[in-house]
């Protein structure tokens, strides 16, 4: 996965699988980024969250799916459960 680019940026490790999970569900590979980045994409500050990266071309499908799945995924978040 080169040419990354940041979905979305969550307050823990939990919430970010929680979307992970939803991605994946959907055929999209997804990778977790905690802390800050270094050089592997400096003009992303992290530091305050967790990042969800996703492939460019996956992105607007990515960015409909966590938009119209808030209530799913806080739903998951509330109960711990990913199904």
């Amino acid at each position: 996965m080169k040419g990354l680019q940041l979905l979305t940026t969550v307050n823990s490790d939990f919430e970010a699988e929680i979307i992970k999970q939803k991605l994946a569900e959907a055929g999209i590979e997804s990778i977790i980024q905690s802390g800050s980045l270094g050089n592997m994409y400096p003009a992303v500050d992290t530091a305050s969250g967790v990042g969800v990266f996703v492939e460019p071309y996956d992105f607007e499908k990515s960015t409909w799916l966590i938009t119209n799945a808030k209530d799913d995924l806080a739903d998951d978040a509330e109960t711990g459960v990913g199904d």
